[in-house]
């Protein structure tokens, strides 16, 4: 039995209608508010190529009326922007309200939002003033806590003990700024809190057994 080569292989595969006509979508899905205009990518939301007919969401009844009397000039500047990318050229555009609520429920749950990951760590405050005197708990002396701005926190250290005393001057004041695990007063991130209802060493323990 012969092997076949890596690229024959992609060939074949790159030949092949269906892998064209998702090369030409994803052109297209790219490209869309530049072929309509921003107001109407808005309203509109290309959702499939198929045999040669684009298929469009739209937001509701009196988009599609207009969009369907603005089809051929769209569908040439569709074509036009395909070029010789693929040999394939689009026949027709169908504009329907069917699917447009589910494209955009698939849409804002396909979306990635850092804030809500309970892991995400917000940027520090400013602090004002820029030094506090706190009371040691260990020994019950008064020390200087110093505190770190933003402008020095994007300056390059001088030296790797600068750097150390950086990193350790923004873990304090991101503790300070995080609230307490109810359940062992321990800083703790705002999302672990609101999706465990207390941290995650504590979730670890209690809910992951």
């Amino acid at each position: 039995m012969s092997l076949t080569g890596l690229p024959n292989i992609l060939t074949g595969i790159q030949s092949r209608t269906s892998w064209q006509q998702r090369c030409q979508y994803l052109l297209i899905v790219e490209k869309w508010s530049d072929i309509v205009g921003e107001s109407v990518a808005k309203q509109t939301c290309p959702i499939g190529l198929y045999q040669k007919s684009l298929q469009v969401a739209v937001s509701s009844p009196v988009w599609s009326q207009a969009l369907t009397f603005e089809r051929i000039r769209i569908l040439a500047k569709v074509n036009a922007l395909l070029g010789e990318v693929n040999s394939l050229a689009i026949a027709d555009i169908h504009f329907s309200t069917a699917k447009w609520a589910t494209q955009q429920k698939t849409i804002k749950e396909s979306k990635v939002v850092p804030e809500d990951h309970p892991s995400y760590l917000p940027a520090i405050a400013d602090p004002s003033p820029q030094s506090k005197v706190k009371t040691n708990p260990k020994n019950g002396k008064l020390e200087i806590e110093q505190r770190i701005t933003k402008s020095e926190i994007n300056q390059a250290p001088e030296t790797a003990s600068d750097a150390f005393q950086r990193w350790q001057s923004v873990m304090k004041q991101r503790t300070h700024q995080m609230p307490q695990c109810p359940s062992c007063d321990r800083p703790a991130l705002t999302g672990e809190i609101t999706r465990w209802q207390m941290c995650r060493v504590c979730a670890i323990e209690n809910l992951f057994k």
